[in-house]
Formats: C-alpha cells, structure tokens, sequence
C-alpha cells in the first residue's frame, strides 16, 4: 500500500471518528494501532462500537465485516464504514447485531 492510500485511508478514519463525536459519541477516537499498537485494534472506537474504516475504488466490504466482528472487543458491536470514491459511504452490520439494536431501540421508544 503506498502512501498516498495510507494518507487516504487515515484521512476516513479521522472523518468516521469526528462524525460519531458530531452525533454524541463525545468518546469516538481512531485506534491505537495508529501509535504503533496491534494491528487486531479497530480503527475507530466509538460506544457501544469498534469500527473497521475502509476507502477508496473497490474497497473489501466483506473482509471489513469479518476485520471488525472478529476484533471487536468483548461487549462491543463490530461493524464496517464504508466509502467507496466519489459515493456516500455506508455501514456494513451483521444480521444479529442489527437486530438486536432494532429490538433495544424499540424497547426505549415504547
């Protein structure tokens, strides 16, 4: 990978963090595999989520799935971020995650 996609890629994580801060997650902040640490740290810790950022033309959606659900840490939901070039980005979530934030999201609106 060379540098300008490493820049990239740091780039979309900072973003991915700023945007959970936007939204309250005052306590979102990239990984630390960022200051040398191990390579198994999401790239974004944001709540109740460990986040696997990827960028750029075609960027492995399945693989970031399985990154962030097989390196999340215990009690934390692994889900992917997902910006492909010049389109919106998107979240990629397991199936039981989801719903499970579904049915905890209804049991506080009722």
């Amino acid at each position: 990978m060379g540098k300008s996609q490493r820049t990239k890629g740091h780039a979309w994580e900072r973003e991915v963090a700023r945007r959970f801060r936007e939204i309250g997650f005052i306590e979102a902040k990239r990984g630390f595999q960022t200051r040398g640490g191990a390579a198994e740290c999401p790239d974004v810790h944001a709540g109740p989520f460990d986040v696997e950022c990827k960028v750029g033309k075609r960027p492995p959606i399945r693989q970031a799935l399985v990154t962030a659900t097989e390196h999340a840490r215990k009690g934390q939901i692994g889900i992917a971020v997902i910006k492909e070039d010049r389109r919106p980005p998107f979240v990629v979530i397991g199936l039981d995650d989801f719903l499970d934030l579904v049915e905890e999201w209804k049991q506080r609106g009722e």
